[in-house]
């Protein structure tokens, strides 16, 4: 046992003792703080004019929003809300610019965004023609909006009536509260997880080829240890680090987040960030969620990378492979009319990260078996890594040192 730790303690220096990785190390955690903060540089611009930063629009918001926190979203809010909304005059130009918006609307703005997504606003100004029988029905107008959009979709009837059952176990009425922290944190954390997924490319794919390239292959082989013990050193040193990472760079982002934009909202329903979200989930609950896939999704990541590693010989292909396997999937928009091409494009673990695809819609009917999204990426991230762990070993354990 003391050999094997012996044997992975030495897999991390090699990974550590290169400047550049040091350095690659910290770039990242500098990139992560800085675009956890990013949107709080610059103006913001009322005809032209600076009319506050956006850290002072921030720390407003956040003020106004507290002020309402603990209340029920009920007619009384949605109400005042339709009336502050009403001193809005016409214009030509954005409705937020104007001084009736700031000084009467602002403070209801994300109860407006309940209210447009459940009634299906398309403009502001629609929101005066919601007569107060629809204020008093809120609840059964979002989960009508809701079961539309899951009578939308292609899925089988087995599975529309499963998303259904989930909607109707969402609590009601929803307790407004500010949330800011966690919706900054749950756009944060998919620029965190690429980053993690490219620095992990970098760092592991020379666990294997690098032996190739610096012709000790055939020396580690012959070794005592070399064909188990070393091997599933390196293995195990690339799946710790992907875990090692993937828990430094989102506790850094959660940290950075949580600090200027405020620690509050965890047990508020996710409905209050995704108001037709069929999940009966909390805000923490979601933030945990993301991090244990982007976790897993990394993994899988790391995996497909040391297989890679140990059968093309080449660092640089490895990273150029790896590279467009995390990019790609971004430029293509995968159609939901074929669910199953669309459910296997979410298992790419790039799309793992996103909130959008963890918690969507949808449920799928596996051979009989009803499961949510965050379901099937889990157990498939798990699954295939395992299966695909021992191909690594044997890759370069019977490779040709000739």
């Amino acid at each position: 046992m003391n050999s094997y730790c012996e044997l992975i303690r030495f897999e991390y220096r090699k990974i550590l003792r290169k400047r550049s990785n040091i350095i690659t190390l910290f770039i990242a955690i500098f990139i992560t703080l800085f675009s956890c903060v990013g949107p709080l540089m610059g103006n913001q611009y009322i005809k032209g004019e600076i009319y506050e930063t956006n850290y002072e629009g921030m720390k407003k918001d956040r003020e106004y929003i507290r002020s309402l926190s603990g209340r029920e979203v009920d007619k009384s809010l949605l109400l005042e809300t339709i009336e502050a909304y009403s001193h809005i005059p016409h214009t030509d130009g954005k409705y937020t610019d104007t001084k009736e918006y700031q000084q009467y609307a602002r403070t209801y703005s994300e109860v407006y965004y309940l209210i447009r997504k459940a009634y299906n606003l398309n403009d502001w100004k629609e929101i005066s023609t919601i007569v107060e029988d629809n204020v008093n029905n809120f609840y059964h107008v979002r989960q009508d909006m809701v079961e539309k959009n899951i009578e939308d979709t292609t899925m089988s009837a087995t599975e529309k009536a499963n998303s259904v059952n989930l909607s109707r176990k969402v609590k009601t009425p929803f307790i407004y509260s500010y949330t800011g922290g966690y919706t900054r944190f749950f756009s944060q954390m998919y620029t965190t997880a690429i980053l993690i997924c490219f620095i992990c490319s970098v760092y592991i794919a020379p666990l294997f080829a690098g032996e190739y390239t610096d012709k000790m292959d055939s020396l580690i082989l012959s070794s005592k240890y070399g064909k188990n013990k070393l091997i599933s050193a390196k293995l195990f040193t690339g799946v710790s680090f992907s875990i090692l990472l993937s828990i430094i760079l989102s506790a850094v982002s959660f940290v950075t987040v949580m600090i200027f934009f405020g620690w509050e909202g965890g047990n508020s329903p996710i409905q209050l960030y995704l108001p037709l979200s069929i999940h009966p989930l909390t805000m923490g609950q979601v933030a945990l969620m993301n991090f244990v896939l982007i976790m897993f999704g990394n993994i899988l990541s790391a995996v497909l990378t040391m297989l890679l590693s140990a059968k093309l010989k080449s660092s640089f292909m490895v990273i150029v492979i790896m590279t467009v396997i995390t990019i790609s999937p971004m430029l293509v928009n995968v159609s939901e009319d074929v669910l199953w091409i669309y459910h296997l494009s979410n298992l790419i673990p790039v799309n793992m990260f996103s909130i959008g695809n963890i918690i969507d819609v949808f449920s799928i009917d596996l051979f009989g078996f009803i499961l949510m999204p965050y379901d099937i990426m889990l157990v498939f991230a798990i699954i295939s890594s395992i299966v695909l762990l021992p191909f690594a070993y044997r890759s370069f354990k019977n490779h040709d040192c000739a």
